[in-house]
């Protein structure tokens, strides 16, 4: 086990090595190491003064700007290069034999060019350094064998390669660690997407199953009210109604709640209403106490999950709005089979746009986000003849379903034409084609049944 003392001498030797890899120090310890190393050579060569120039003064300055330069290659590295070369090559032109901490100086000085300068900077450091090395073979005095040729052209060439390398490994680098960046924060956004979806998702089935159920359960309540002192045997239906629409509305609770314990795979999700229990809601809104006629034409077809609770979910949304504003009214429910389309009407003779609203409502809304998830026609409002009308159709054919999925294709078939109603969240008319609501049922009597909906 190691001591504290132990732990903190690597600790400060930890440090000490992180400080020496810093660039600007790395590359100012190379710069007064090649100085020292050109000097020293200086001091212990022998110069043969019949082939160079006698080293003097000017030779030392030159050895100086042949390698101190290397202390700027972290910040500047072409022009630490370029120095470097001139004067590496000035020792060749003026007659020098040259010093060799120059020739490494400047392969090092190439090396960080080409891997960490810009673009432009790289090949202009290839040029500089092959032109360095034809003056210097150009100039020299002594005798340059061809093995001394081709080792300094190898040299250079494979600093430069490795330099080269080094840079494009790095922009290799730098764009996968942006793509994984970007792909990463995709994924978190659909994931945050994902989750406001089935937070929408639910809080929808919760408006549609216990709004509707609360609506019977205030509607009864009230009626109850007003016969327990007259006709206390008379308010017992209405109790039992509270009862059912209370239970129905705890079971939907309790699924919705299973679902999110079970991250939406609960075996209660297999117990949603579908368009078979139309009639049933019928039922129930009847003993709530608004009269209802349901009348179904073509032949009824198996839907997919999600179509057979949404369509059960509009008609169950705009009989909740019946209810909760239509007053003393009846309502006629109408539903059309055809081959490549479902047609529902929701119909009441109430009071329509006039119809008091506390706002914030999301029924309407919630039944024209339904029709357009699959490409559907939405028209909705008042009625000429007075009351309240919603007319939908939803596309069956497969193909359609599987092609149209969003608002944005839904929006293609149906057009918002905005105005205030009784129900303030959405206008009057929602038009389809060239039809409103307006004109989408005709009513020949009180007691006749409207006729139904918008022509396709």
């Amino acid at each position: 086990m190691e001591t504290p003392a132990e732990v903190t001498r690597q600790g400060a030797l930890r440090a000490a090595v992180l400080r020496l890899v810093q660039p600007d120090l790395a590359a100012a310890i190379f710069g007064l190491a090649f100085a020292l190393a050109g000097l020293v050579a200086l001091l212990v060569r022998a110069v043969d003064t019949s082939v160079y120039r006698p080293d003097d003064a000017l030779l030392v300055v030159l050895v100086l700007a042949a390698s101190l330069p290397l202390a700027a290659v972290a910040r500047w590295p072409l022009a630490a290069l370029l120095v470097i070369v001139a004067a590496v090559c000035a020792e060749a032109v003026a007659g020098y034999q040259v010093v060799g901490a120059g020739y490494w100086a400047a392969g090092v000085a190439a090396f960080v060019t080409a891997a960490f300068a810009g673009g432009r900077s790289a090949v202009v450091a290839g040029l500089v350094t092959a032109a360095g090395l034809l003056t210097v073979f150009t100039f020299e005095r002594g005798d340059i064998s061809l093995g001394g040729l081709v080792g300094a052209w190898a040299f250079f060439s494979f600093v430069y390669t490795l330099g080269v390398m080094l840079r494009v490994y790095r922009s290799t680098a730098a764009r996968a660690e942006t793509r994984a960046a970007l792909f990463a924060a995709d994924r978190e956004a659909r994931a945050r997407e994902a989750v406001a979806n089935e937070r929408a998702r639910l809080a929808r089935e919760l408006h549609d199953s216990v709004g509707h159920a609360l609506n019977v359960v205030v509607l009864q309540a009230g009626g109850a009210r007003r016969l327990l002192e007259k006709r206390p045997q008379s308010a017992e239906p209405a109790l039992e109604a509270i009862e059912t629409a209370g239970r129905q509305a705890l079971a939907d609770i309790e699924r919705v709640l299973g679902m999110l314990r079970e991250g939406g795979q609960s075996d209660a999700f297999e117990a949603q209403p579908g368009f078979a229990d139309v009639a049933a809601l019928v039922e129930r809104v009847r003993e709530a106490g608004l009269p209802v006629e349901l009348t179904v034409e073509g032949e009824p077809r198996a839907l997919p999950p999600s179509l057979d609770l949404s369509a059960y979910r509009i008609v169950q949304e705009a009989l909740t709005n019946a209810i909760k504003h239509a007053g003393k009214a009846r309502a006629w429910v109408s539903v059309r089979w055809s081959d490549d389309h479902l047609d529902i009407e929701v119909l009441d003779d109430g009071r329509g746009a006039t119809a008091p609203s506390t706002g914030g409502g999301r029924g309407l809304v919630g039944i024209r986000e339904r029709v357009l998830l699959f490409g559907g026609q939405l028209a909705v409002g008042p009625r000429p003849e007075g009351g309240f009308g919603v007319w939908a159709r939803l596309p069956l054919d497969a193909a359609a379903a599987g092609r149209r999925t969003g608002p944005e294709a839904g929006a293609r078939g149906s057009k918002t034409a905005p105005a205030d109603t009784g129900d303030s969240e959405l206008g009057p008319a929602v038009e389809t084609g060239d039809n409103e609501v307006g004109s989408a049922a005709d009513a020949g009597d009180s007691e006749a049944k409207p006729a139904a909906g918008p022509p396709a």
